[in-house]
């Protein structure tokens, strides 16, 4: 009850600092005898408080005593998760688009990459950074690189510096592409040092991927035609949505040399694995059942649900099961070698909602054999040192960004708990559960409204 009347006080201050308001000083945030939690070191902390001040985690010393605290003992303060492979609505969708910004923050997401950008979506990352919108940081791509906006290799390159030019943060793949074109945006990216990141397009394969300077690859593209011997009649054919095609022909012997070599190309993965387990394996009637689709309107639904029957009707009856016991197999091959994964799980694809996919993503990174610690730190301190940003991600020292998800039992006790959410602190500023209840109720509202 103590917790609950200082988390109250908590929700007035952010209620008073909501866009429009007028600007107050900053009084600073202590949060009393909370045990820290590091995913790098799967260490927990004794009680300590922690001090949050002008957007930062701050000395302890450093409070002033007009501080707003918020008593915490029993509970956990771990760094806020990055959803490496979000998408972030059109502008033309308006509502929409702030609703799923929302969703992000309220599952304890921080940082958002988006993947598949738009002129807009550089404003909106600037809204969210001057806290006018409520949501994650934002990293956004631009427009995708595909067979229908790359005419040429020249052309190519032309695009890489446009979209660098304009400012967005990353260039990202989309399937379509040809040798010649990925080498032209990989050698105009790298000469401007900008990322690029996203799909293997079967012209190009994984070879060369592994041979370029490519930052991410995401869903795994590109290995299921690796896993195919040379000499299997599948080997060379039409490989399907993400090599399901191919599953009848895969080696799993295959996938250790696989996962040493991506880890010495440096290059990371974002496997999206709960998109793929809801289209291959899922129970639809369970999964449009969870109690998240009550933030998804009447037609998303529909429009999920017959998506959902024309892909499971593509899958090659029996293969659902074994392509993904093969994927999960990959991913704890991929983190037993070394390699970088990333967390991320392509909400609000179908049947993705945004946010609670996150914690699915993390679950079954767990029952493919990483331990909580380390499906943690695939979007916190696996964050930081792919962006080269330690003071942003997984960091809960003095200096770093005050991006924090308070939870009321310890996920690395059970990866579950990472969503036992009291509050969450963006950027220091701070929805305690209250508060982001009452957001998501509007967002409820709405999408029950919406015809």
């Amino acid at each position: 009850m103590k917790l609950k009347r200082a988390l109250g006080r908590a929700a007035v201050l952010v209620a008073l600092i909501l866009p429009g308001a007028p600007a107050l000083t900053d009084p600073g945030l202590i949060f009393e005898q909370v045990r820290l939690i590091d995913p790098a070191s799967g260490a927990v902390s004794a009680p300590v408080d922690v001090v949050v001040r002008h957007g930062a985690i701050q000395e302890p010393h450093s409070a002033p005593e007009d501080a707003l605290r918020v008593p915490a003992e029993g509970h956990y303060l771990m760094p806020g998760l990055a959803e490496m492979h979000a998408h972030v609505p059109p502008m033309r969708t308006g509502q929409q688009l702030e609703d799923v910004l929302v969703l992000y923050l309220a599952h304890g997401i921080t940082t958002i990459r988006g993947m598949l950008g738009e002129a807009g979506h550089l404003v909106v990352r600037q809204r969210l950074a001057s806290g006018e919108l409520i949501g994650p940081r934002l990293i956004t791509s631009g427009p995708s690189f595909n067979a229908r906006s790359v005419a040429s290799p020249e052309a190519a390159a032309d695009l890489v510096r446009a979209q660098a030019e304009a400012g967005y943060d990353l260039l990202k793949l989309h399937p379509g592409l040809w040798p010649e074109a990925f080498r032209a945006i990989s050698e105009a990216g790298e000469a401007l040092g900008i990322d690029y990141s996203g799909h293997v397009s079967v012209a190009v394969g994984l070879d060369h991927v592994l041979d370029s300077r490519q930052g991410s690859i995401d869903h795994l593209d590109g290995y299921g035609q690796k896993l195919v011997p040379e000499n299997h009649p599948l080997h060379g054919t039409d490989p399907g949505l993400f090599a399901v095609n191919l599953v009848a022909g895969m080696d799993a012997d295959r996938i250790p040399d696989l996962a040493r070599r991506t880890a010495a190309a440096g290059i990371a993965n974002v496997p999206t694995q709960s998109l793929l387990e809801n289209w291959a394996t899922g129970d639809i009637d369970a999964l449009m059942a969870r109690p998240a689709m009550r933030w998804i309107s009447e037609s998303t639904r529909r429009q999920w649900l017959e998506s959902f029957e024309r892909i499971r009707s593509q899958i090659p009856e029996g293969s659902g099961e074994r392509f993904i016991s093969i994927r999960r197999e990959l991913i704890r091959a991929l983190q037993e070698a070394g390699s970088v994964i990333l967390l991320g799980a392509d909400a609000p694809q179908i049947l993705n909602v945004p946010g609670d996919a996150i914690h699915h993503e993390l679950e079954i990174y767990v029952a493919a054999g990483l331990s909580p610690a380390e499906a943690l730190a695939s979007g916190t301190t696996a964050v930081a040192r792919y962006l080269g940003q330690a003071d942003r991600h997984g960091c809960l020292a003095p200096g770093c960004v005050a991006d924090l998800i308070l939870l009321r039992a310890n996920p690395l006790d059970n990866i579950r708990n990472s969503r036992e959410i009291e509050g969450v602190m963006r950027a220091g500023r701070w929805f305690d559960r209250a508060t982001l209840d009452g957001l998501l109720h509007a967002i409820e509202q709405r999408a029950a409204a919406t015809p």
